[in-house]
């Protein structure tokens, strides 16, 4: 079974995480794709990251009826901090009969030379690298990696939905249905009256990101 590792926050997650994973696992030839979510450091409270458990249930809920789409909690369990070359391999040991593959975004791409061991990763595992805004063009040159050219690029990003919903803004579109209702409820991400002034700043990236779907 070849199956895609999508490593990620999912802070929280949104329709661009699952149009991406969606469309490499139909058109990448992979069997599934698990979603790795990244955990909190116990050592750190961040005023911006859901907690664990929340983050699981939202995609829980996000992937229901669709069997190709798994979740992981492996590097919840790992040491900390946690790397992605332990986590592979772990991987590989517990499941010896499953081909593994990284899935990233040209922006890690581009600054994968900082991760820890990468290049024993590029030996040893598959990579497939899907096109983000502002680095779409990049050079790849390694027998083991390879570019998922005609995945839809959709540039929604976690932090600016974070942002809208602190700004008191309705973005229950760029999500999974009732996952907004839910990170609603937490009251983690309530709006903040000094973020009013940034508003507009917002609007236009929201409105970017229309234009973005709209052409898809």
């Amino acid at each position: 079974m070849k199956i895609g590792i999508f490593p990620g926050s999912f802070n929280p997650v949104h329709i661009g995480h699952l149009a991406i994973a969606n469309y490499i696992s139909e058109f990448e030839g992979y069997d599934e794709v698990w979603f790795l979510i990244t955990p909190q450091n116990p050592l750190k409270r961040s005023k911006d990251l859901l907690d664990q458990k929340t983050r699981l249930e939202l995609i829980e809920q996000s992937i229901v009826g669709y069997e190709k789409f798994k979740i992981c909690t492996l590097e919840w369990d790992l040491p900390k901090p946690s790397y992605t070359i332990n986590t592979l391999q772990k991987l590989r040991m517990l499941y010896p009969k499953y081909t593994f593959e990284l899935v990233i975004g040209s922006d890690n791409w581009a600054t994968i030379h900082r991760w820890k061991d990468y290049q024993v990763i590029l030996k040893n595992f598959s990579t497939l690298v899907y096109p983000r805004k502002n680095n779409e063009h990049i050079a790849i040159n390694h027998p083991n990696v390879r570019l998922c050219k005609n995945s839809p690029m959709i540039e929604m990003s976690a932090s600016t939905i974070r942002a809208a919903i602190k700004a008191g803004k309705d973005v229950r579109f760029y999500l999974p249905a009732g996952v907004y209702e839910k990170v609603l409820a937490t009251g983690f991400f309530e709006p903040e009256p000094e973020l009013e002034a940034k508003t507009e700043n917002i609007e236009d990236s929201l409105s970017s990101l229309e234009e973005q779907i709209n052409s898809l």
